[in-house]
């Protein structure tokens, strides 16, 4: 029997979690944002342990991510189970467009997503989809007036087509906080039970709920709204925390996954470049209403007072570091790329990843040569080891990066001379750009590698016989220093102009 874990249970950028449980397995959608592809869906037995299973929307005609802008794209996908077939409702906001994905297992327990969608015209985000007596409603964050004011709103649509055939009506406003959003509607006892997120995904971040006898309301507030937040809590390891999803374990037992934040302590502030992250709490009820870990967000969960959840975790909670050595003949679904498939610009052959360079960079808003993966821990190091034979700067560079976004990045890269391979140092932060050379290499390099540290972020590559390097501060990366929380930092692989990085293994750490 587990008596305790740590959150987050899911770790690095995987923001505004949804769980649906089929049977015995449990499946979990992240929102993505800028990042292809779009909608990340993640498993598990245990609640604790969780296998990628890879992106839902490949395909234009899922989600055009292609013009998205930092910080757009893939807002708040759920996933939800209905007669048979998966469904990821979201909004990508670089069409600002909302609609349903539908997908079914396949006898090899792979979801196969339909290559269309289902559109449904609401004016908003955040979408969920709740399912009762062969109808179909749709609840979201609705914009109301040219003033940027918000509501929960609902619809009663034709599942088939997307068509509004009731609403839209308000459900609630909230209880007063900023930004209502998030909103999930299930049923139990009777009661229908309206979940939401108030106070924006910052420090003010919260869980509120409501409940009424009818889904189309009146909706009453719980009494002790917010039921779960950290906005008075600042010495918890955990902040920002908002925006859940509740569910039901095999054995009846109800859980909440939601989202929160692990800010380093440099100085006297609180930066933050892993992003929102995935978190677990048991869930008891009281009076007809939810408690949530006893009513504070915490990064240890004590389960010695609660048996029967305790008994629903099978297996033992594991950190395990991540090494890709290409053996496999398709990339893996942790890989990210911007906005769109690389195409053959991104291929696996003879055990190495072949990256190669086109003329846009991670700063432009299109579909630079970069694959990345999630930075998960403050203290991390990502190494990629180069097959220096194979690799072919041609009159290209290459080399890796770590970004928060388009305007805020780094990256040390290298470029062929006639006397070897010159080192610069290529980085951004806001309207600050810099280019520059720090150094030179007698020979193609063996290896690049990232520290990443609560302070800094130390980039260095090295031919076997010598190393050049720079540092520049993690707060240039961070979560405050683009004023936005929608995601965390990713490091990756950066080709440009015709180059071809050939890797045999990465390593994160």
């Amino acid at each position: 029997m587990i008596k305790s874990y740590q959150n987050p249970i899911i770790r690095g950028m995987h923001p505004d979690p949804s769980v649906v449980r089929v049977e015995d397995t449990y499946y979990l959608a992240n929102s993505t944002f800028e990042y292809y592809p779009g909608v990340t869906v993640m498993t598990s037995k245990d609640l604790l342990n969780w296998q990628t299973l890879g992106g839902v929307a490949k395909l234009p005609a899922q989600a055009d991510l292609r013009k998205s802008k930092s910080n757009e794209g893939i807002f708040a996908a759920n996933i939800r189970y209905h007669n048979g077939y998966f469904y990821i409702i979201t909004t990508n906001f670089a069409e600002f467009k909302t609609f349903i994905i539908r997908g079914k297992l396949n006898s090899d327990g792979i979801i196969e997503w339909e290559k269309s969608r289902v559109e449904i015209n609401v004016p908003g985000i955040d979408p969920d989809v709740y399912f009762e007596n062969d109808r179909t409603y749709v609840q979201f964050t609705g914009y109301i007036d040219d003033k940027g004011t918000k509501a929960i709103r609902q619809v009663e649509i034709d599942l088939a087509t997307g068509e509004i055939l009731d609403g839209p009506r308000i459900l609630t406003y909230g209880t007063g906080g900023r930004d209502v959003e998030g909103p999930h509607i299930f049923k139990k006892d009777g009661w229908y039970y309206l979940l939401v997120a108030e106070g924006g995904t910052g420090e003010g971040h919260m869980i509120t709920i409501f409940r009424s006898k009818e889904l189309w309301g009146s909706y009453e507030s719980a009494p002790t709204n917010p039921i779960f937040t950290n906005r008075d809590h600042a010495n918890e390891p955990i902040q920002n925390v908002g925006h859940g999803d509740l569910f039901t374990d095999s054995n009846g037992n109800w859980w909440l996954v939601c989202l929160g934040t692990r800010p380093a302590n440099v100085g006297f502030k609180q930066i933050t470049n892993l992003g929102r992250e995935t978190l677990l709490y048991p869930v008891e009820w009281e009076n007809g209403w939810p408690v949530i870990n006893k009513g504070v967000p915490t990064e240890e969960v004590n389960l010695v007072d609660l048996p029967k959840h305790a008994a629903a975790l099978d297996n033992k909670q594991k950190v395990t570091e991540f090494i890709d050595d290409f053996n496999e003949d398709k990339l893996r679904p942790e890989w990210l790329t911007l906005r769109d498939a690389l195409g053959n610009n991104l291929t696996i052959n003879d055990s190495c990843l072949i990256l190669r360079g086109n003329d846009l960079t991670i700063g432009d808003l299109g579909k630079a040569g970069f694959i990345g993966l999630r930075q998960t821990e403050h203290e991390e190091v990502f190494e990629v080891k180069i097959n220096d034979k194979k690799s072919n700067l041609n009159a290209g560079s290459f080399g890796i990066a770590s970004l928060i976004d388009a305007e805020n990045h780094a990256a040390i890269m290298i470029r062929k001379d006639n006397h070897g391979f010159d080192v610069y140092r290529d980085q951004q932060i806001a309207d600050i750009k810099l280019n520059e050379k720090i150094g030179h290499l007698n020979k193609m390099p063996a290896s690049f590698k990232l520290i990443n540290t609560k302070e800094t972020k130390t980039f260095s590559v090295d031919d076997g016989e010598k190393e050049v390097s720079f540092t520049t501060n993690a707060i240039h990366l961070s979560n405050q220093a683009i004023a936005a929380l929608n995601t965390g930092d990713i490091a990756g692989l950066y080709a440009r102009n015709g180059a071809i990085m050939v890797v045999d293994k990465v390593k994160r750490g």
